[in-house]
């Protein structure tokens, strides 16, 4: 029976094709498990990929804020590390509308505490009136002195604020001194619903710079105001998010007041929460967009992780193909070559 002969040179070709195919299969798979693993960890960065919200030492740092210590008389900048740490405790999530009422009831506090000594001594004269405000419709005038709110005395701008706070209504007597010599009797009253309060009443007492006090309703005005106007330019799914940032930077900056207010009303703190809460929004928005960068890069690197496995795994599927063939000529080479021995 005939059997075929078959040169050495190309049985040691055949040698050399299947050793070459085997290294492609080696080097498909490399690359196949490179795609892999960049892949899976472009993955898990985008996993972990968050907002990261910020902090009020970020906010301590661009500012120069001057304040008084209540232990030692002096005054110095405010620093990063004079501002309390929260215990863990303290900064667990709570609901989106929860964290905002709290955020501007932290905020509160702290001007109330800023601003409040010194409205305890200011007289509660009146400097400017809105025009159609309830003020203006009941006849008050600039200049004129608040003596009674509802039959109770009245001895400061702090004691109008807490008398309107005690009973909310949507009338309140006032009696006042006009030109240091006429007592004059009006009413306040406030057309639609809710209480007559300080924010609605069209009032505006002749007091130092910024000095304000804000009473519960005032609070609830502010937070609704966060709610309509500066919450919506965040997209939805980081609302609650930057809500309990916000309150767990105002309850910090709350916080800040048991060091930095001067017990004698003198100098308070020059640092007010409108500028933190500017300020974290702002920031808040911006590390949104520093997110969605972040993200779209990770997503344009794993895009091109997965066409390279694509690409790999066609390379691979192939150099197994070749590496078959190679194996069998190589296998039917040794097989004539051992029943010609």
């Amino acid at each position: 029976m005939f059997s075929p002969q078959i040169p050495r040179s190309q049985r040691n070709l055949y040698f050399w094709f299947l050793a070459f195919s085997g290294f492609l299969v080696v080097v498909s798979l490399l690359a196949l498990l490179g795609a892999a693993s960049e892949l899976s960890n472009a993955s898990i960065e985008l996993k972990n990929l968050k907002v990261v919200g910020p902090n009020l030492e970020d906010f301590v740092n661009t500012q120069n804020i001057d304040f008084r210590l209540n232990a030692k008389n002096t005054q110095r900048r405010l620093k990063p590390a004079d501002i309390p740490k929260l215990v863990d405790d303290a900064i667990i999530p709570v609901g989106m509308d929860e964290a905002v009422t709290r955020a501007f009831q932290f905020f509160a506090e702290f001007e109330n505490k800023r601003f409040k000594p010194i409205l305890t001594v200011t007289l509660p004269v009146i400097e400017s009136v809105e025009p159609g405000s309830p003020a203006d419709l009941a006849g008050i005038k600039a200049g004129d002195l608040v003596l009674n709110v509802n039959s109770v005395k009245i001895e400061s701008v702090m004691g109008f604020y807490l008398a309107l706070n005690e009973k909310p209504s949507a009338e309140v007597a006032l009696k006042l001194l006009r030109h240091k010599k006429d007592n004059v009797s009006v009413v306040l009253r406030l057309i639609g619903k809710g209480p007559i309060n300080d924010s609605n009443c069209g009032l505006k007492f002749l007091t130092p710079p910024d000095a304000v006090y804000l009473t519960e309703q005032e609070t609830k005005r502010q937070a609704d105001q966060y709610r309509r106007d500066m919450l919506p330019s965040i997209p939805v799914d980081w609302r609650p998010e930057a809500a309990n940032n916000l309150m767990q930077t105002a309850k910090r900056l709350n916080l800040i007041a048991k060091s930095v207010i001067d017990p004698s009303g003198a100098n308070p703190a020059k640092i007010q929460s409108k500028d933190v809460l500017v300020w974290q929004h702002k920031k808040f928005l911006e590390n949104v967009d520093t997110y969605f960068s972040l993200r779209r890069k990770i997503e344009s690197r794993s895009s091109s992780h997965l066409m390279g496995m694509g690409d790999a795994v066609v390379g691979f599927v192939s150099s197994l193909f070749i590496f078959a063939i190679a194996l069998g000529l190589f296998w039917y080479q040794r097989r004539v070559t051992g029943k010609k021995s």
